[in-house]
């Protein structure tokens, strides 16, 4: 007869996390799904070094599907029981490596049970985390790259900001030599600059501010001449301006110490063209705001963000610039007010 076992708490109620500081500020409080994949020990390296940058707690997370009831889809208890046994100690050699790694900072482990994505959303408000660290995997060659339906689910209800781990497995440690940053023109983009720059500064990488100009496209409507040649010329205009904003970005960020380049491109669709400017400048990593200038708080992520999400090759960290808060149910994500951005623009000499 399988051997009955009590089922694994749910950890309801868990009390924010001790290391973890105030909401809004830095990185304080970082959660690694680990799922046994070979692509967890590369989330580990980013996390750890992430930890090693802010000074974040680390946890990681491994959810086990809970036993079923009665009935030939019953599940064999005794097996189950092996299968936890064998997630414990998954996670404890994960949580050894992770402290090497993050110089000893301050790591947990958390086993818990149920579906993936329910667990690791709730795991997220419960220990009010700043980031949430997700892999994605390579089925179809380096061009080609999904999002697993866990994956989907978690970002789609996640409040914190998330790091999407788009590297083969690998022993190294994680490159991130060059960063690119876009930038619309809003505080809500700029809002990252401050872990940008200490991410650059740490480890000395270079920093690519980037601003895409919208081209026009001529159409039924943008067919005379006369207002094709004024859409250029406006075009032309806000080029130059945004040079000149780059410019005072850079300006304004030397005192950290990292390098910065600054790029202004044009393209009729923007979100591809920043796919592109990552593939041939070399990116290692995209830091970015999870909305823009033209922000709905309704959705948790803007379109440039969510294209990026689904389509970028190399690693993404979205640092989610809206407050705390429930996203509307799929079907109730209409227009809202945006509130302030988390963050804002360090100020000089900070």
């Amino acid at each position: 007869m399988a051997k009955k076992v009590a089922a694994l708490p749910n950890n309801v109620g868990i009390r924010p996390h001790p290391h973890a500081g105030p909401r809004g500020h830095g990185l304080r409080h970082i959660l690694i799904c680990l799922d046994h994949s070979a692509y967890a020990e590369t989330c580990l390296a980013y996390a750890a070094s992430l930890s090693k940058s802010f000074g974040s707690a680390l946890t990681l997370l491994h959810v086990l599907p809970p036993p079923t009831g009665l009935g030939p889809q019953a599940t064999d208890m005794l097996a189950w029981e092996i299968s936890r046994a064998e997630a414990s100690a998954y996670l404890d050699r994960f949580q050894s490596a992770a402290a090497r790694a993050s110089d000893g900072g301050h790591v947990e482990a958390r086993l818990e049970q149920g579906r993936p994505a329910e667990r690791i959303v709730a795991m997220a408000r419960e220990l009010e985390v700043d980031l949430v660290v997700l892999g994605s995997r390579d089925e179809a060659g380096a061009s080609e790259w999904t999002l697993g339906r866990t994956a989907q689910q978690v970002l789609a209800a996640v409040p914190s900001s998330v790091f999407v781990v788009r590297a083969p497995p690998s022993a190294n440690l994680p490159s991130m030599k060059r960063i690119l940053v876009p930038l619309d023109g809003s505080l809500r983009t700029e809002s990252v600059l401050p872990i940008a720059a200490r991410l650059g500064k740490t480890h000395r990488a270079e920093l690519v501010l980037v601003h895409v100009v919208h081209e026009p496209v001529p159409t039924a409507v943008l067919c005379a001449p006369e207002d094709l040649e004024l859409a250029r010329e406006l075009e032309q205009h806000l080029e130059t301006h945004a040079d000149r904003y780059l410019g005072g970005l850079r300006d304004a960020l030397s005192h950290e110490g990292s390098t910065i380049h600054t790029r202004v491109a044009r393209d009729a669709d923007q979100a591809q063209r920043l796919l592109r400017f990552s593939d041939e400048e070399g990116i290692d990593l995209i830091v970015l705001s999870a909305h823009g200038s033209t922000c709905n708080a309704g959705r948790p992520f803007g379109s440039i963000a969510a294209h990026l999400l689904t389509h970028s090759t190399v690693p993404l960290l979205v640092l989610q610039d809206l407050p705390d808060f429930e996203f509307p149910r799929e079907g109730k994500t209409g227009p809202r007010a945006a509130p302030p951005p988390r963050a804002t623009f360090p100020p000089e000499g900070a």
